[in-house]
């Protein structure tokens, strides 16, 4: 956050509030890493595999709640994401399967075309995305729209317009050299290649919000729209910038998500939107903008899926989970409002 956005003496407060928070998020999920190896049998929670799982299933929820973080930093949101990535994961399929080979060599598994379907499905799916964001950006900030009311109803034709392509149908014959040569391809002496990807564009995306001006200015907009605009910052302009890489990154996990599975998910994601925000807000991002920390961000998504792994290494219903994170959601934000009621004084 840029120091001339916040009052004189509550830079620092605001970011030992938010390091504070982050921190005992820290805490609890090195706690549920500990207490699940101990009572796991022969420690296999900290097994070199399940930690690899866990990191790959923490990739696509990260790069969601990357993007929330941003938009919740600039006091947006976005609840269309999950719409967004089924969307955009159609095209992606429908255009991969369609340029692989003829329809009779795709159903034999046959791809001539391979290198360039791929490149024309993954380009697909981030001009679905970036459109997608973009259309969410336009109506709220050339209508004054509320993105709350503006995303849940992008959420429904997003998720129509998918139903209405493939008929209520996933996309099926997506080829499997997108698992073999990409989702389960190890490197780095065995760590999954779309971990070290998504690590990479989390690295990037923490730099911006916490060294760049684009970061200084999400957090100005957050803090007080109109004062930022008159310290001179396109606030229209910034936020849907920010909407179409809400999108973009929607489309990275879209990409993520059918090379992990080979096939669409259409019956999926409807909570995609809601596990991005939790994420953010336990990692200490504020619900009321101005507050954001993208580390928190990946700690806040690493807990659901280190609750999930653990709870089914027990044999315990992984839908537990959803109590447990609604839990910590819910004092997340508690501590949110009573650091703003602090700070306020």
């Amino acid at each position: 956050m840029s120091d001339a956005s916040l009052p004189a003496g509550s830079h620092g407060h605001r970011l030992g509030v938010l390091e504070a928070t982050a921190f005992w998020m820290f805490v609890i999920l090195i706690g549920l890493v500990a207490g699940f190896t101990l009572i796991s049998p022969n420690f296999v929670f900290l097994s070199v595999n399940n930690l690899f799982t866990i990191a790959l299933n923490t990739a696509q929820l990260a790069l969601l709640a990357a993007g929330m973080t941003f938009l919740l930093g600039a006091r947006q949101m976005d609840l269309s994401v999950g719409s967004n990535v089924v969307l955009a994961s159609v095209l992606a399929g429908k255009t991969i399967t369609a340029l692989a080979g003829t329809p009779d060599e795709v159903a034999m598994g046959d791809y001539p075309n391979l290198a360039l379907a791929i490149a024309a499905g993954t380009a697909v799916a981030f001009l679905s995305g970036a459109l997608f964001g973009a259309v969410n950006g336009v109506l709220v900030t050339r209508f004054r729209l509320s993105s709350f009311l503006v995303t849940l109803a992008t959420t429904a034709i997003g998720l129509g317009m998918a139903l209405v392509i493939t008929h209520g149908a996933n996309v099926p014959d997506i080829p499997r050299a997108l698992q073999t040569g990409f989702a389960v391809r190890r490197v780095l002496g065995g760590v999954p290649m779309p971990v070290v990807i998504v690590a990479g564009v989390l690295a990037v995306l923490w730099f911006v919000l916490a060294k760049t001006r684009f970061g200084a200015h999400t957090l100005a907009i957050g803090s007080s729209p109109e004062a930022a605009r008159r310290a001179g910052i396109p606030v229209d302009r910034h936020v849907l910038s920010l909407f179409v890489l809400m999108g973009c990154l929607s489309a990275a996990a879209a990409m993520l998500d059918i090379s992990r599975f080979a096939t669409t998910n259409i019956s999926g994601h409807q909570t995609d939107a809601l596990q991005a925000i939790a994420a953010s807000v336990i990692g200490g991002t504020s619900l009321f903008g101005g507050v954001a920390s993208m580390s928190g961000t990946v700690i806040g998504a690493l807990i659901p899926v280190v609750l999930a792994t653990g709870l089914v290494i027990m044999r315990v219903d992984a839908f537990y989970q959803l109590i447990v994170v609604g839990i910590i959601v819910i004092v997340a934000v508690a501590i949110d409002q009573k650091n703003r009621q602090r700070m306020s004084r």
